[in-house]
């Protein structure tokens, strides 16, 4: 492990953590973002990958176990990697952090393998551990596929709060999506949703909105998602919360079920028609189609680059969610 170096701002809660070479290529993504009040480690069993990173905080994963080598087809090795480098990862969490996203591609060695030690070693020091995990593209195998499940499986024992994007949706997202940029189209989805999380947090609303509200809506609570939509004209509040559920990454998802709801709209305040109470009667109309003992927070903040539109950011939580193979599955095959 690099010695832990004092590159994170003062009250930086929020920390985000790959592991192996989806997740790390995930958070070196999300890095040369900079995300506010946020910062980042990478992890892996392969050392050089975690040279090639431009992310200053890093753990090499199981020196001893692996020497150093790629565990990318063996997930038990990548387990038993994470384990050995308990310390070092515990070490991580001595500091401000209070939420750790934990972003892994499922279906290989080290991601599989590590990333529930990790969720579990945060989780065991009652941190608010948030797993976003990646299930592979159809083209990577139903071999692959079944070890993505698994890997989910572990994880979701050692998380708060579980959100999964299955890559093949993305093809319903992006025209242009093609083998050279698959992978970036990831990274990018990934990259959004932390964004959207932390500034629920970090961006400064006119209603307020904490790490408390946050908290409250994901500790213990299961499968999540985080969408944003736009809206504009008439109605258009309505237009936004619609618009955000209309996201290809919700399928599977019964957005309808959710136990809790968490909601930021945002408006320009300089605009000639800025957000008006009487129009937030819309969001009433559309927490009708929830569970009346659904819990509900909503706040507002500003966008000075949204002109006349609002967006809404939704955060939902407890829904049921059915995880279905984009391919038959050969059921004899075993995840060694």
């Amino acid at each position: 492990m690099d010695k832990h170096k004092d590159t994170y701002q003062f009250g930086n809660i929020i920390k985000v953590i790959g592991v192996g070479g989806g997740g790390n290529n995930a958070v070196n993504h999300m890095y040369l973002q900079n995300i506010d009040g946020v910062s980042f480690v990478v992890s892996d069993t392969d050392r050089y990958q975690l040279e090639e990173s431009s992310v200053p905080d890093r753990v090499l994963l199981g020196p001893n176990t692996t020497l150093g080598q790629s565990a990318c087809y063996d997930h038990e090795v990548a387990r038993r990697a994470a384990e050995e480098s308990r310390p070092e990862i515990s070490a991580l969490f001595d500091d401000d952090t209070k939420m750790v996203i934990i972003t892994a591609g499922m279906g290989g060695g080290t991601g599989t393998g590590a990333s529930p030690v990790v969720a579990r070693i945060a989780r065991e020091k009652v941190l608010l551990t948030i797993g976003l995990v990646t299930i592979p593209f159809l083209f990577e195998g139903s071999l692959r596929n079944l070890k993505a499940l698994a890997g989910i499986e572990e994880m979701s024992k050692y998380v708060d709060a579980l959100f999964i994007v299955n890559n093949e949706h993305l093809t319903e997202i992006y025209s242009d999506i093609n083998g050279s940029n698959a992978y970036l189209k990831a990274d990018e989805t990934l990259t959004t949703a932390v964004s959207s999380l932390c500034g629920l947090i970090t961006i400064k609303s006119k209603l307020s909105m904490d790490f408390n509200d946050v908290n409250s809506t994901l500790r213990k609570s299961g499968n999540a998602f985080i969408v944003s939509g736009f809206g504009t004209g008439e109605r258009r509040v309505t237009k936004a919360l619609e618009n955000a559920l209309e996201s290809h990454l919700l399928k599977n998802c019964d957005v309808f079920s959710s136990k809790k709801i968490l909601m930021e709209f945002y408006y320009n305040p300089h605009s000639e028609f800025p957000l008006l109470m009487e129009e937030m009667n819309e969001v009433q109309e559309f927490m009708e189609n929830f569970d009346e003992e659904v819990d509900v927070v909503w706040s507002m903040a500003f966008d000075n680059n949204l002109e006349d539109q609002v967006k809404v950011t939704i955060l939902a939580t407890g829904f049921n969610v059915s995880i279905h193979e984009p391919y038959p599955v050969d059921k004899e095959q075993t995840v060694e």
